[in-house]
């Protein structure tokens, strides 16, 4: 999507000296960074090493200036994540190569790649406190910008690339989709802030559970449903892009017990599981269409099929869920 910044030693000291964490050993670049360039930093401060999270913002976060308010209330309420870390004069971002740079501690723990209904509970349980965290921190965030009018646009520009077959699951996708967020009583459904990216490369796990979840630059205002709804298709999909049952209702289950979901999100989740699984279709659609067009030098992107399988899979069968499955038995 955009290309890595490179950052050299002489570079990377000077923006480090800025702040109270020591002399650089070493640095190298993180392997999961898509739309910002992202490294790991090593120092040293009186003879202890410690670990940082150096990020270039190859464009500015969704959460504008609340970002860093929003990072350190998040961390006040004893949730797992790195907020910016201030330097000597109290600023929290920077400049590196001529970007926008912030410096955030190291999370402990791996990523989890194959995961089953015990990491999906205890990341539902984090995303519940999340949201509840943010809603008494009068803390506004600009609106989630992957709007119907966004689907609509995005399609309109990436159809013609499209084979027939595509093209077809395309626009039933954006019919129900835009139909789904133009009525009355989907506005009315719980909204707050998001992070909006949940998907398994943002979240870290050690062996007591959760460690950390990381890459809030797309967090803003939106439907908590939506959060929920990424989850799924990520976690919780087969390799056909079919939701899992058991990984889905043990989301569903812990996200309940901490924020009780209304009989309206409950019947909506289906719904915005398929508007999920088409936004993020689109935005890797769109930036092959890029690649396509203008064959950059080096740039990096996510494949798109994998979004086409779980979009296509949604429009097929609809999850149902009844209410009496969210209780313990």
């Amino acid at each position: 999507m955009n290309a890595v910044t490179q950052v050299d030693n002489a570079e990377l000291s000077a923006t480090l000296a800025k702040y109270a964490v020591g002399t650089l050993v070493k640095h190298w670049p993180a392997a999961n960074g898509i739309e910002n360039s992202n490294y790991f930093v090593n120092t040293e401060c009186d003879g202890k090493r410690q670990e940082f999270v150096l990020t270039l913002l190859e464009q500015p976060p969704n959460a504008g200036p609340g970002y860093v308010k929003m990072m350190h209330t998040l961390a006040s309420r004893g949730l797992p994540v790195a907020p910016p870390i201030a330097d000597q004069d109290g600023q929290s971002l920077n400049l590196a190569e001529s970007k926008p740079t912030m410096l955030q501690p190291r999370l402990s723990g791996q990523h989890v790649y194959n995961p089953t209904a015990q990491h999906v509970s205890a990341l539902a349980r984090f995303v519940a406190r999340m949201h509840l965290a943010i809603q008494d921190a009068q803390l506004v965030l600009p609106d989630y910008p992957r709007t119907e009018h966004w689907l609509s646009e995005k399609a309109a520009d990436v159809s013609d690339y499209l084979c027939f077959n595509n093209q077809k699951l395309l626009q039933a996708a954006i019919q129900q989709a835009t139909s789904l967020l133009k009525r009355g009583d989907v506005a009315k459904l719980p909204r707050g802030m998001i992070h909006a990216d949940l998907f398994r490369d943002n979240v870290l796990y050690n062996e007591y559970g959760l460690a950390g979840v990381l890459d809030f630059h797309h967090a803003s205002t939106g439907f908590w449903l939506f959060d929920l709804a990424v989850i799924a298709n990520d976690w919780c999909t087969d390799g056909t892009g079919q939701l899992d049952p058991e990984r889905t209702l043990a989301l569903l289950r812990a996200y309940h017990k901490i924020r009780p979901l209304t009989d309206a999100e409950l019947w909506f989740f289906s719904a915005f599981s398929l508007y999920a699984g088409l936004a993020f279709w689109l935005s890797r659609l769109s930036v092959w269409v890029d690649q396509v067009r203008h064959t950059p030098a080096a740039t990096r992107h996510k494949n798109p099929d994998e979004f086409q399988r779980i979009v296509a899979s949604h429009l097929r069968q609809s999850f149902y869920l009844d209410p009496r499955q969210l209780r313990d038995y």
